[in-house]
């Protein structure tokens, strides 16, 4: 029986100024009619009933994703007491899960990602299922093929071929090593090796293995997700809760886990995906227009301007481009980013810098 955990509480603040702490950009309609969560939800339809999916979200959020995903039950959504990176997200539902299904498998996918096409996604979700069903103890996970030497991703080494496939089955590999960030030499050294994945952060495992490995690899953690699950039918539940949550050190499940286990498995995505981590996602997932302008604006006038990528929310609003070169325009009703396209990497220091100022209203 397969589960599906979307874990919903990122903030994605170089997204700014329209991604925001409470409504960041799996809240936000940025590639398509849909917003992001939303459409994780649709890529989800047929093979996965609403009464399986979990959305793992922070409490000031819950209401809001509730809003959006308005046809899923109620208790679909996992508010978590407090930030604490996605292996306690993770240990938290696979909690859940265990409680209703104590052998089901269990696919973790972020909220905020973007996946074409549906049935590819799916193709692979079953793959992966059935690769687990075959080994309980196994991790799966997905690597992307990489198209350029991309430093703001991990990388998957893959090893050797699995003997398991099916007619129609994506490469697998077993899992050599998994690597950090890297710097562009060494990314352009990974992409011309061929053996090397971005790293998607989506995966597919049972929930009682993924629960045993906490408890092998991070006894603290599992120790406080231990105490969360014996209180859950107990009065006072939810403060036991948000104690042991809060009492738990935030760490991703790919530190927590996936670089240490000993069974791990990468399937090779057969479908394209983006992780719109910031503007520059706009120029990969629209079509150029005129002199390869990204234009996502009611009013735009461009004049001598190119390669610049513009979006704004108040259709009223008229933005004119006069003799400029591969910009980032931004426009909301109370803020407005202007940055070399170059510079995406560094709006964080525009979140840090109105955080300094006190200018919390623009957080």
């Amino acid at each position: 029986m397969l589960y599906a955990v979307i874990m919903a509480g990122g903030s994605g603040t170089r997204l700014w100024p329209e991604s925001r702490r409470l409504k960041p950009k799996q809240l936000l309609r940025l590639t398509t009619d849909r917003t992001m969560i939303q459409a994780t939800v649709d890529r989800l339809e047929g093979l996965i009933p609403p009464d399986r999916i979990i959305v793992a979200t922070t409490h000031e959020l819950a209401p809001s994703v509730q809003e959006q995903l308005s046809q899923l039950p109620r208790d679909a959504i996992l508010a978590e007491p407090c930030p604490r990176n996605t292996a306690p997200c993770i240990g938290l539902a696979a909690i859940r899960i265990i409680r209703d299904a104590p052998e089901a498998v269990m696919a973790v996918m972020p909220a905020d990602h973007a996946i074409e096409p549906a049935g590819a996604f799916q193709a692979a979700l079953r793959q992966a299922e059935r690769l687990v069903e075959a080994r309980p103890g196994r991790l799966v996970t997905f690597g992307i093929k990489p198209t350029y030497p991309a430093e703001s991703f991990g990388y998957i080494e893959r090893g050797e071929p699995l003997a398991e496939a099916c007619a129609g089955d994506a490469p697998a590999f077993t899992v050599s090593q998994f690597h950090e960030k890297p710097d562009r030499p060494t990314a352009a050294e990974y992409l011309a090796a061929g053996t090397y994945y971005w790293n998607s952060g989506i995966f597919v495992w049972k929930a009682r293995t993924i629960r045993h490995a906490l408890a092998r690899y991070e006894s603290q953690m599992s120790a406080h997700l231990d105490k969360i699950a014996a209180a859950v039918d107990l009065p006072g539940f939810d403060d036991v809760l948000q104690n042991e949550f809060a009492a738990i050190e935030g760490k991703s499940i790919d530190y927590a886990v996936m670089e240490r286990h000993d069974d791990v498995a990468v399937i090779e995505a057969p479908f394209t995906w983006d992780d719109v981590g910031s503007w520059r996602a706009i120029e990969r997932l629209r079509p150029p227009g005129e002199h390869g302008n990204r234009i996502d604006a009611a009013r735009c006038l461009t004049i001598d301007a190119s390669g610049t990528i513009v979006r704004v929310s108040d259709p009223r609003h008229v933005v004119a481009l006069l003799g400029v070169r591969n910009l980032i325009v931004i426009s909301t009703p109370d803020a407005t980013l202007i940055a070399d396209r170059e510079s995406e990497e560094s709006v964080r220091q525009i979140i840090a810098e109105l955080k300094r100022r006190g200018w919390d209203e623009y957080l």
